[in-house]
């Protein structure tokens, strides 16, 4: 997934925001971005449109080399559901299904509704380390279990993007870690790229790359490398 010279304007009038400033950034398949900012800084508008749920005013976006500027609704609602799975700070979950029901949804809207979808479902709830509570709703699942069926759904269409925004911000501090310890592992898979988006520098360890945003731009990008040692700096100071 690649953004070029993405910007975009919100509101009209006086009231007129130009909340994206030409911002450029590509995910790589194997790799852990984050991308951080203060809030307001764009992030979360620049993760709509990398997710195709914005249009950019200007700029283009490419998912799997394909540009899609132009694409109406209908294309752009088949790209996310086949490229792109989406991880959010509120774990969406419908509250009368299963988590296996809740998993294969995510199937099911993609036109696979064989035999074989509860299969997959379940063996994604097993990858995230849910095999146990498959048939369990929701309101019998910590906010931590929740998250995960969340990311089982995320996953189970095997999509070549993985969208986080701020993951871990509903948990407590060990959840947050088995959470971003599990998108790690997902992001190792070399035809998958995974963006987290976070304010939180505790997520810094977990990252291949860093990107920060402030007020629509692209400032810096760290490896995790520089970014770890330049916040150890900061605490020392």
């Amino acid at each position: 997934m690649e953004a070029i010279n993405v910007a975009k304007v919100l509101g009209d009038g006086p009231a007129q925001v130009r909340a994206l400033k030409g911002v450029s950034l590509s995910l790589r398949g194997g790799e852990l971005t984050l991308l951080m900012g203060p809030s307001g800084s764009g992030k979360t508008t620049l993760l709509s449109i990398l997710g195709c749920m914005l249009t950019p005013t200007e700029g283009t976006v490419h998912v799997c080399g394909n540009c899609v500027s132009g694409h109406g609704a209908e294309d752009l609602a088949k790209l996310r559901r086949n490229q792109i799975g989406f991880v959010f700070q509120s774990y969406h979950l419908f509250p009368t299904l299963t988590a296996a029901d809740n998993v294969r949804l995510a199937l099911d809207v993609r036109s696979t509704r064989d035999k074989h979808a509860m299969t997959k479902a379940n063996e994604a709830l097993a990858k995230v380390g849910l095999a146990h509570k498959t048939k369990s709703y929701p309101r019998q699942l910590s906010g931590g279990e929740q998250q995960r069926v969340a990311i089982a759904r995320a996953v189970v269409g095997n999509p070549s993007v993985i969208l986080a925004d701020e993951p871990t911000a509903a948990l407590d501090s060990e959840n947050g870690k088995a959470i971003m310890k599990l998108l790690v592992e997902i992001a190792k898979d070399a035809d998958r790229g995974v963006l987290v988006v976070t304010h939180d520098p505790r997520l810094v360890p977990y990252a291949d790359r860093i990107i920060h945003i402030e007020d629509g731009n692209i400032v810096r990008e760290q490896s995790r490398e520089g970014a770890t040692q330049l916040q150890d700096i900061l605490e020392r100071a």
